[in-house]
């Protein structure tokens, strides 16, 4: 997996979530102030951080993804397309692909539902008429939808959660196993903050 941050994004990221700005170059103070594993982010500003490749083709508890990768502007954006056994599929964001996403719908023979949106920005948000207008399906995004809302995709529930951080209109989808983030965080990032992540989440959804 490559990853779509590094060291100076992560740091810029932190400073500007925590609304202060660190003059240090000693990494254990960095992470210090910025609430930061500082193991993860030495490993990361070494090059020594790679995630594990994720098993597209198992079924996690009655479900399977599909990921849709296009290049943009020397990185990549993602879209999914989440199914479960019945076929029933929800399409998050749209990776500035959408006849590739109607082909993998049609050919995989899943039935549709909506889109979510895990915020507004181009390169997710890019298509999404054309998918609309070929399936007749919704959007929900972070316009649309209310903090910890429940929608349902057959018997099962999706819930969605205001995370902004990225942008104002972020939000993260769980559905099943998965939360579908956006560029709430990166592959790298995720090591680093993975705690302060995983506490956030626990908190919204009791709320």
């Amino acid at each position: 997996m490559d990853l779509e941050d590094n060291y100076e994004d992560i740091i810029r990221k932190a400073e500007r979530g925590l609304n202060k700005k660190i003059d240090s170059s000693d990494i254990d103070e960095v992470a210090r102030e910025l609430n930061l594993n500082v193991r993860a982010l030495k490993k990361i500003k070494d090059g020594k951080y790679k995630p594990k490749a994720f098993d597209y083709g198992k079924n996690y508890d009655g479900l399977k993804v599909v990921n849709i990768r296009n290049e943009f502007y020397g990185r990549h954006v993602n879209a999914y397309v989440v199914f479960d056994e019945d076929k029933n599929c929800a399409i998050v964001d749209t990776a500035q692909s959408p006849e590739r996403i109607i082909k993998e719908i049609k050919e995989r023979k899943l039935n549709p539902r909506f889109i979510l949106l895990t915020h507004g920005d181009g390169d997710h948000v890019y298509g999404k008429e054309k998918i609309v207008k070929e399936f007749g399906i919704g959007i929900y995004s972070g316009d649309d939808l209310k903090n910890n809302q429940e929608l349902k995709l057959d018997d099962r529930k999706i819930k969605a959660v205001k995370t902004p951080g990225h942008s104002k209109d972020s939000v993260t989808y769980s559905i099943g196993m998965f939360l579908f983030v956006g560029d709430l965080i990166f592959a790298g990032s995720l090591e680093v903050v993975i705690i302060l992540i995983v506490n956030y989440w626990n908190q919204l959804i009791k709320s």
